[in-house]
């Protein structure tokens, strides 16, 4: 009869001992399922959350070094970016194809007079900067469309200066040309001089700088904050004389969140199976000394050490696979109950520390620190499954080695003496 067979038969005889046994895997491996899956849902809302916070994760520059005429001295350029500075339109759709990339915003950057009063031109192309930074924060009017030609959205301290509202025509000049805009809304940022600024159609900037095809930022959002660096690297390695720049304290604070969360809740887990696995000890230790006279029986019939130490780890292992396998789908049906019956209580601090007009920010102001109640979903990954299915079949064998030594280690004429 093989080791398979003797453990089969001896955890059937042993139903209530064995379903004890394998109860103690079995908690530790739900709990660490509901953990891992709760994790994962909260990982995936984190990312959303950040992603919604406003703000680049990487603004790609050009790298290259300005000639004078880039700054309206004399060689008639552009007042402020000049074609030096400026990069290809086309880059926008390269960087789009690198892994890791959640969206990509063009945007062209001048100095222009609205009014006779110095602001900053943005055009932008509104649904992808809406993608990257969550727009702008309109306190009066509407944002821009794909249909707004000529037209554009005030900073609300430019709107103050010119005592301008909604709906009026305003005249942009810049060195190459003069142009009405109609004003379809005003933004605030918080901030006087990051409202001194106007967006306008990407397009629309494009010609009155005369810089069509060109942009002087490309603003970038990654699918994972902790993937920032490597794709502020393979940005970099893709395009040569470019400098793809990093807000590292807004993405080190996200990653930390995430990281520290994990683990956490890892640790928890962890300390749940090892609990557990104290339960698989006592109770193999309790059928070794209950199965002495079976283990002298079996040496006394030639029995080999190797053969009883593979028998009760063959149990150990089937109670793990047991324990594992059962551990899993309750696991999965706790993640689902577990939210419903805890509605209310997670509260998931976020804060955005970028804002404004700038080419980092969406016009949203630095003051979006806030505390707000969310609903965790629990997200079940292949990768759980075989993690914590794995760790309850090692937590049963590692559980079942020193019983199985024990076992081996009898003597056949003492055994059967003791039974």
């Amino acid at each position: 009869m093989s080791a398979w067979d003797i453990a089969f038969r001896s955890l059937r005889r042993r139903r209530l001992r064995t379903g004890l046994t394998a109860s103690g895997i079995i908690v530790g491996v739900a709990l660490m399922f509901v953990l891992l899956s709760l994790t994962s849902g909260m990982d995936v809302q984190t990312r959303q959350m950040v992603r919604s916070l406003g703000g680049a994760d990487i603004t790609v520059y050009n790298a290259t070094i300005p000639s004078p005429e880039g700054f309206g001295g004399g060689g008639g350029g552009p007042d402020f970016f000049g074609a030096a500075q400026t990069l290809d339109e086309s880059y926008t759709e390269i960087i789009s194809l690198i892994p890791g990339v959640y969206a990509v915003a063009p945007q062209l950057s001048s100095m222009a007079s609205i009014n006779g009063t110095r602001v900053t031109i943005y055009g932008i192309d509104p649904s992808t900067y809406f993608n990257v930074t969550t727009g702008l924060n309109i306190v009066s009017g509407t944002s821009l469309s794909e249909d707004d030609e000529y037209s554009i959205v005030l900073g609300k301290a430019t709107a103050d200066s010119l005592n301008a509202t909604v709906g009026e025509n305003v005249v942009i000049d810049t060195t190459i040309t003069q142009k009405t805009f109609k004003i379809v809304g005003i933004f605030e940022t918080g901030t006087a001089f990051q409202e001194y600024a106007g967006y306008i159609l990407l397009e629309d900037a494009q010609n009155i700088t005369d810089q069509q095809g060109l942009v002087s930022q490309i603003l970038v959002k990654c699918t994972d904050p902790n993937d920032v660096s490597d794709v502020s690297e393979a940005i970099s390695s893709s395009i040569s004389d470019i400098r793809a720049t990093v807000p590292t304290s807004r993405v080190s604070q996200a990653s930390s969140m995430l990281n520290t969360m994990s683990m956490f809740f890892a640790v928890i887990g962890i300390v749940a199976l090892f609990a557990g696995s104290f339960g698989v000890v006592n109770t193999m230790l309790m059928s070794v000394s209950e199965r002495t006279r079976e283990i002298g029986t079996l040496k006394a019939i030639g029995a080999k050490n190797f053969e009883i130490l593979k028998i009760f780890m063959t149990e150990a292992l089937l109670i793990g696979f047991i324990g594992g396998g059962i551990g899993v789908l309750v696991g999965a049906a706790l993640s689902y109950v577990f939210p419903m019956v805890t509605s209310g209580i997670f509260r998931v601090a976020s804060s955005a520390p970028f804002g404004g007009g700038g080419p980092f920010g969406g016009g949203r102001g630095s003051d979006f620190s806030r505390l707000s109640t969310v609903s965790i979903s629990p997200t079940i990954e292949p990768y759980n499954i075989v993690l914590c299915f794995s760790l309850g079949v090692l937590v049963g064998v590692l559980a079942g080695i020193y019983p199985a030594w024990r076992a081996a280690r009898m003597k056949p004429m003492e055994a059967l003496k003791r039974g």
